[in-house]
């Protein structure tokens, strides 16, 4: 069985690396190809472009990438042509991956839709499309499967995958020295957006917590270099770690971290946030219109109202962030009840074997 699989960015290439290795236990003649990064190729996939690995964002960004669009979907076709794939399973990263699958179903390749994007948050243009190109979708948060089946689109709820991929670590914040957490995003444009104002948050904060260090999570060296190289830091009060260490991000006292995947670990481990992100003019005043939620922050959207305080744009500033920041260290009632209401919610996302459960679908979908 030959399965196409594509993944844009960093975290659906660890996801789907994960299902890879997921698929192959249940069925070890599963051959995998298509686009992803670092981790799905380590997992066994001929990769075509590693585009996971310098992943786009935002509604202008993409555009200065149309060339490497085009030409990653004419090798796509060709593949489809030549090798007649099963099936393509899409992980997120809308924007590139429904022209995927619009192609996928003009050769009548089945396509299954592996962590949906966010149709809840946006108006209904992404739905209909979602329709028309797509066979099933597996989401990994329990009120979206409503929201899927009131559009008339196949849908089941797996789970969370990174239930599985975090170890039952609870928050445990060092008491010497504290740790502060700085998350600025997994991509290049994220970082030089967010880790100025965050560094600049952290270093207000020191001047009254003496005792401090910031741990700052990567997913690469590369990375870590880029900010070393592009940014200037204390190295005496900065800790890299990699992303996964989540041993040592549960030390955390607090994080700043931008909306994303990292507010949905930061929950599951139980860690405080300020929520904070910023993006082009462009991007931001379309998302006004578009953007159809209150909050950006998992935790808050699951809970229904801000139990993470989040700065977002013109507010996106280090003396805003470090304020909230400072509120929230001295008072250890705040710090408490946040853990509380963050293990509230994270209860609200479901059970574990997310991946083991749509390994099984995948495999079943595309063998009828």
């Amino acid at each position: 069985m030959k399965i196409f699989i594509s993944a844009g960015d960093p975290s659906g290439d660890l996801h789907g690396a994960n299902l890879i290795k997921e698929l192959k236990v249940q069925n070890p003649q599963v051959e995998v190809f298509g686009f992803g990064g670092s981790n799905i190729a380590n997992a066994g996939a001929e990769i075509f472009d590693k585009i996971a690995d310098s992943s786009i964002i935002g509604f202008w960004e993409p555009l200065k990438n149309l060339a490497r669009l085009k030409r990653n979907l004419n090798l796509a076709e060709k593949f489809f042509i030549k090798d007649k794939p099963e099936g393509l399973v899409i992980i997120d990263y809308y924007g590139y991956n429904i022209h995927l699958a619009k192609l996928a179903k003009k050769h009548k390749i089945p396509v299954i839709y592996y962590i949906a994007p966010q149709v809840w948050a946006t108006r209904g243009g992404r739905v209909r499309k979602i329709k028309k190109f797509v066979k099933k979708v597996l989401v990994i948060f329990p009120f979206e499967k409503k929201i899927y089946e009131r559009a008339g689109i196949p849908c089941e709820f797996v789970g969370h995958p990174l239930l599985d991929i975090i170890p039952n670590f609870t928050s445990n914040p060092a008491p010497n020295p504290v740790y502060i957490g700085l998350m600025p995003g997994s991509r290049i444009q994220e970082i030089n957006k967010h880790f100025s104002q965050f560094y600049r948050a952290f270093v207000n904060i020191s001047k009254v917590f003496y005792d401090i260090k910031a741990i700052i999570p990567v997913f690469s060296d590369n990375i870590k270099n880029y900010i070393t190289n592009n940014f200037k830091v204390d190295v005496a009060k900065v800790e890299f770690i990699m992303h996964g260490d989540y041993e040592k991000r549960a030390k955390m006292s607090l994080c700043i971290t931008s909306s994303g995947t990292a507010t949905v670990e930061n929950m599951i481990l139980g860690v405080p946030m300020v929520i904070s992100y910023k993006t082009s003019w462009l991007t931001y005043q379309i998302a006004k219109r578009l953007i159809n939620v209150k909050f950006i922050g998992m935790p808050n959207i699951l809970a229904g109202r801000e139990i993470c305080p989040e700065l977002i744009q013109n507010e996106a500033t280090a003396e805003k962030i470090s304020k909230k920041c400072l509120e929230i260290l001295k008072n250890g009632q705040i710090l408490t009840r946040m853990q509380t209401e963050l293990n509230e919610s994270r209860k609200k996302m479901g059970g574990h074997d997310a991946t083991k459960k749509a390994a099984e679908i995948i495999l079943e979908g595309f063998s009828v």
